[in-house]
């Protein structure tokens, strides 16, 4: 996350620089580059200014808009749709929060339609090595209902009879007829 420092804050945050002498203020306008949790709470206090890293900038989004199943958003970032919706809240950017809501959707299909028509035998690490940590456990859910699916369906006690109740009742309802 890279964060630029407000004017009043550069005596407050020198610590938080490595590069930086501990006894001597930042300038304002200074990059730091924090972890999203430390710069949105300095964002909140009004002591840096955020901004977008480059895999939200213009370039990537038209990426994800032309093909979004395509790119390897775990190159990115682990946590890529996540940071990038918590991102655009803190910045109000409607137009990335429409572009990674675009691109998750695209996403969610492909592999969607990945996990569930996979067979078991089927190496799929080079399909996953391209998902963030959300859509693996996504692929692996669709799998595991996959696999389920095909137990269930080929189970050999997987014939459905009529329980005791309902059976006695179609007998009786049988002789009623008979009357």
């Amino acid at each position: 996350m890279v964060a630029g420092l407000d004017h009043d804050a550069g005596s407050e945050l020198a610590w938080l620089d490595a590069a930086a002498h501990p006894n001597r203020p930042l300038e304002a306008g200074h990059v730091l580059r924090l972890p999203l949790w430390c710069a949105g709470k300095l964002h909140d206090y009004g002591h840096v200014t955020l901004a977008l890293p480059e895999m939200f900038s213009d370039g990537p989004r038209r990426d994800m808009d032309a093909d979004a199943s395509h790119l390897n958003l775990r190159e990115c970032c682990d946590w890529y749709f996540e940071t990038g919706r918590e991102l655009a809240g803190r910045l109000n950017d409607e137009s990335l929060l429409e572009t990674l809501s675009r691109g998750f959707v695209a996403r969610f299909h492909k592999l969607l339609g990945a996990a569930l028509s996979a067979s078991s035998r089927v190496d799929t690490t080079a399909q996953k090595a391209k998902l963030t940590r959300v859509e693996r456990a996504l692929f692996d859910a669709g799998q595991h209902a996959k696999r389920s699916a095909d137990a269930w369906r080929l189970a050999r006690n997987a014939k459905l009879e009529a329980s005791k109740f309902a059976a006695r009742r179609r007998k009786r309802k049988a002789g009623a007829g008979d009357i």
